[in-house]
């Protein structure tokens, strides 16, 4: 209930802004000449952003943008934002590439594009390759890729291995061209759309700290920028750049070499302290982010108290081409009170060398939760929670299928379905810093000690938590064990273990989001789980957290994975409060709305 009356609360907002504020309009029949009127449009979404003040709407018509979008400025309060969003109804497509039709057969499927660098103004990304700080694998790589009907090509360093390879390209430097040779197997590049990124961004300012921007309703695509790492500036399909409440809702957005959504922090040590009323606070809610080489969403410092809700997330990093250290459906360094709630993760791949992860948070995590996700079919860890002492970091409410990688400290795990999930406590020695609660001002910089871990009223089928050492202060009970799974020998005396009970989970894929489905019996009802609230979970004495948000409101785990209320005096364990004997389903489908 409480999204739909956010949809409709944002409805009636920008229905006010409409009336009260320019409307600009944009279509691929205007003219930059014009007045950006519905009769008399621009040609660009540049043009509206070069004019545009706070309070103004730009409504694109449906069509092909190919362009950068770098908005000079921002709105001022909540109901004077600056907003760009799709026509209603209409399909409006903004791409960081070019159509190429010089093509000249050469052997066989192999044929050859001689691009004069004029073609791509200053910046080549086929003479630019990946570069940053940890890759492992894969510098010899470019940022160029090419595109036949919408699907990427991938690159080789070799022509042999090119020619050999359909759907391959190889890159040929000149002194003012690039000769680009492809392998088209199954196409034919005089009939088929073929198209080379040559954008770093689409959307991304060249002005810091702009605020109050939305940006809905569109498809995004091709975007250039090179690889997204912590203590350095970040570019990518999207972002913010270190601004401040800005809405990016309801896009499709694909095929970013590297990242698609960042906050373009600034360059600055992960130790260092930062001001989180000054960034941050922003929304991404209901996109769908697919095949990018790195990340769906990356940032560092600048998501602080964010919302991450309901955005499907799929195809990462499944070209292998380059990796390392940074890569994941979400990759998130020193998260202050983010919230990360009702996605779906899918299908992110490990590399060959580094780590990876669906859901990565990593570096002094503080006030963070992760809440009514589902995370599966990846070869990578599903979560991975890294260098941080906690207090609180809070997972509840999820489905995760695969391993759970932590070097975390005092971290919540309650309310879960983990699905043959192999736990990793896996040491490392680092020195994060803490923070003065729902601040980045630091209050302290120690080593990562493993102590204080919750976790109650889980559902475990496969694997369970026996692996786990003995570690201080950390409790576990309460949970059930089906399908082999087996109990921490270290807590757990009042959890249940059924061996014998096959929980036969099974994850049905959709277009838009995925179905789980699952067997129980009576054991989560009967294992008596505690009411998680502020005082069951206490005060962690390093950071002074308990279960509170950044505007001091206490807070409990009163609803299940889709909303249903949970009893205060023995809820049920797992995701579900209404959990039946027999099958049960967990349904969640994000569908971006094109039209408001």
């Amino acid at each position: 209930m409480k999204r739909i009356k956010l949809s409709f609360t944002l409805l009636m907002l920008l229905v006010g802004l409409e009336l009260v504020a320019t409307g600009y309009f944009v279509s691929v029949n205007g003219d930059n000449k014009n007045p950006g009127t519905r009769e008399l449009p621009f040609r660009t979404i540049q043009k509206a952003a070069d004019v545009m003040s706070p309070g103004d709407v730009c409504i694109v018509r449906a069509g092909t943008y190919r362009e950068w979008i770098k908005p000079p400025r921002g709105g001022v309060s909540e109901s004077q934002r600056i907003i760009y969003k799709a026509a209603p109804g209409e399909e409006v497509i903004i791409k960081g590439s070019e159509q190429v039709t010089n093509w000249v057969k050469q052997d066989g499927t192999v044929w050859m594009a001689e691009i004069p660098d004029s073609f791509f103004g200053n910046f080549n990304p086929f003479k630019t390759n990946i570069s940053g700080n940890y890759i492992r694998y894969g510098r010899d790589y470019h940022l160029g890729d090419v595109y036949v009907n919408g699907t990427s090509f991938k690159e080789r360093t070799n022509k042999l291995d090119m020619a050999a390879s359909p759907g391959a390209f190889y890159i040929e430097d000149g002194v003012n061209t690039t000769k680009i040779y492809a392998n088209f197997r199954g196409y034919d590049p005089t009939v088929d759309l073929v198209e080379m990124n040559v954008r770093e961004c689409l959307f991304f300012s060249e002005i810091k700290g702009l605020q109050y921007i939305t940006v809905s309703g569109f498809k995004m695509m091709h975007a250039a920028a090179n690889w997204a790492y912590f203590r350095a500036f970040q570019h990518g399909l999207i972002g913010t750049y270190w601004g401040k409440y800005w809405i990016i809702e309801n896009n499709i957005i694909s095929d970013a070499r590297c990242s698609a959504i960042v906050c373009g922090n600034d360059a600055s040590c992960e130790n260092e302290g930062f001001d989180v009323e000054s960034v941050g606070h922003h929304i991404v809610r209901n996109n769908v982010i697919r095949r990018c080489g790195q990340a769906a969403i990356h940032g560092f410092k600048g998501w602080a108290r964010s919302l991450i809700e309901g955005n499907l997330i799929e195809d990462i990093n499944t070209k292998n081409e380059f990796g390392g250290f940074e890569t994941g459906g979400m990759k998130i360094h020193n998260a202050v009170d983010l919230t990360i709630k009702n996605n779906v993760v899918r299908r992110v791949r490990i590399g060959d060398v580094g780590q990876y992860a669906g859901i990565w948070i990593d570096w002094s995590a503080q006030g963070t939760r992760i809440t009514g996700n589902v995370v599966y079919d990846c070869t990578a860890p599903a979560l991975f929670l890294q260098n941080g002492h906690g207090g609180t970091v809070l997972v509840d409410n999820n489905v995760f299928s695969g391993e759970v990688r932590t070097s975390m400290s005092n971290c919540i795990y309650v309310h879960n379905l983990f699905v043959n999930c192999n736990w990793n406590y896996q040491f490392e020695k680092f020195s994060p810093v803490f923070y003065k609660p729902h601040t980045g001002i630091v209050a302290g910089e120690i080593p990562i000690a493993y102590e204080n871990d919750i976790n109650y009223n889980n559902i475990y089928a496969q694997l369970g938590t026996d692996m786990i050492p003995d570690y201080p202060g950390f409790r576990f009970d309460r949970n059930v064990f089906y399908q082999g799974a087996a109990a921490y020998p270290f807590g757990d005396e009042n959890s249940i273990v059924k061996n014998d009970f096959v929980s036969n989970v099974v994850f049905t894929n959709y277009p838009n989001g995925v179905e789980v489905t699952f067997l129980s019996e009576k054991s989560p009802r009967k294992v008596k789980s505690p009411f998680i609230d502020y005082d069951f979970v206490g005060v962690y004495k390093i950071t002074s957290q308990g279960l509170d948000d950044w505007k001091g409101t206490r807070y409990a785990i009163s609803t299940d994975i889709i909303g249903n209320s949970r009893s205060q005096k023995h809820p049920v364990a797992g995701p579900l409060e209404n959990l039946k004997k027999g099958r049960n389903t967990i349904k969640l489908t994000i569908t971006p709305k094109i039209t408001e």
